[in-house]
């Protein structure tokens, strides 16, 4: 373990106000040139192999409220493309996967199972049921070890953090 476990505790139970407040610090573009980056990175493999051609021409959106989060992604010839409102144009997503930071951090580390997830309302899907179907089977086939080590090791610290104290 990198930190002390008070540290980790610390850190884990602030996290919506401290990322709030990182985004605040950080200018949009980074955060979604960061985003994109690692979105891309676990996809690339699924783009070569024509495996996200479903996503051509669909917009799927994420939502993470407790932090103040929209996410819109689709798919172009060679990666996926995150979208931004221009000029206060509301974008129209296809589906929407909406849920607390905690609930997507233990998805995206693979350790909790999207389903459950869902069936604890715990994520939620919106819109076209069956392209957010495809997009859930997809992350669940994410290669974690594409990611380098900081994101990894934090990505796994903290869902064993958030596992670790919800079983206590």
């Amino acid at each position: 373990m990198l930190l002390p476990k008070r540290v980790t505790t610390l850190l884990v139970n602030n996290t919506p106000p401290l990322l709030i407040l990182a985004r605040k610090l950080v200018p949009n573009r980074i955060e979604n040139h960061l985003v994109l980056y690692l979105v891309n990175t676990l996809s690339k493999e699924f783009i070569e192999n024509g495996d996200l051609d479903f996503m051509s021409g669909k917009i799927a959106k994420i939502s993470i409220p407790d932090i103040k989060v929209e996410w819109f992604f689709t798919k172009s010839d060679k990666s996926l493309e995150m979208i931004t409102e221009n000029n206060g144009v509301k974008i129209s997503p296809d589906v929407t996967f909406s849920g607390n930071v905690n609930s997507m951090i233990l998805m995206a580390s693979q350790k909790v199972d999207p389903d459950t997830l869902f069936f604890n309302r715990d994520l939620k899907i919106s819109g076209d049921t069956e392209l957010g179907l495809e997009i859930k089977n997809m992350i669940d086939q994410f290669d974690l070890n594409e990611l380098s080590a900081p994101f990894k090791t934090a990505l796994t610290t903290w869902s064993d953090h958030l596992l670790e104290v919800k079983h206590a």
